[in-house]
């Protein structure tokens, strides 16, 4: 999310070169900050220290953002909130509500301020292409079980097929050597038989 947060500034320094005159100077670091800055404080700087927080004082954070937010109804701290709910160190389900937060904004047009607007609309389509990606994952994922379980299937089929194969191999062999017998008689029998004496002695 910080690297959101760094192309944003990067689009909004964008933005800002489109518009200026080509004898000014280049954009200072101060100008730069002032950019990140979308009216509603350091945005930047808030999110870096939330990912700095271990996983208690994160948790923490963000329920007396949200308590103070579900008092105000600030559309800056609900913009804040969103972006920290969005870190990827924070469960699906904080996600989720990221983009609940995300797409209010976005949709009752609540942020007058276009960088604020840019901001939420960026951070709002990289969780829609991670959510996107996941649910591919998953039906990519199930797929695979689906196939390994035709596949295991067909070997049991296979497995079955072969075991009677043999079944006839072995019934095919059997009277094979029965009518050898047949048409051949044994040679202890035609040895006795010839052995005899003409004359019945």
């Amino acid at each position: 999310m910080k690297t959101i947060l760094l192309f944003t500034a990067t689009l909004l320094l964008g933005a800002c070169a489109v518009n200026r005159p080509p004898s000014e100077p280049g954009i200072s670091g101060m100008e730069t900050e002032a950019l990140i800055d979308t009216g509603c404080g350091d945005l930047l700087d808030d999110y870096e220290t939330f990912s700095l927080m271990a996983k208690a004082q994160r948790r923490q954070t963000l329920r007396n953002l949200s308590d103070t937010w579900g008092i105000s109804h600030d559309n800056c701290g609900q913009l804040r909130l969103a972006l920290l709910l969005s870190h990827p160190e924070q469960p699906e389900k904080d996600r989720q509500q990221a983009l609940k937060l995300l797409r209010d904004l976005l949709t009752g047009e609540k942020l007058q301020d276009p960088r604020a607007h840019r901001l939420a609309r960026l951070v709002l389509d990289q969780l829609q292409q991670i959510r996107a990606q996941k649910l591919k994952a998953l039906e990519l994922r199930q797929q695979l079980k689906a196939q390994q379980a035709a596949t295991r299937e067909l070997s049991a089929e296979l497995a079955v097929l072969q075991s009677q194969m043999e079944q006839l191999k072995n019934i095919e062999q059997n009277i094979n050597e029965k009518e050898r017998y047949i048409i051949t008689p044994s040679t202890d029998h035609t040895s006795t038989g010839t052995s005899q004496d003409p004359a019945g002695r």
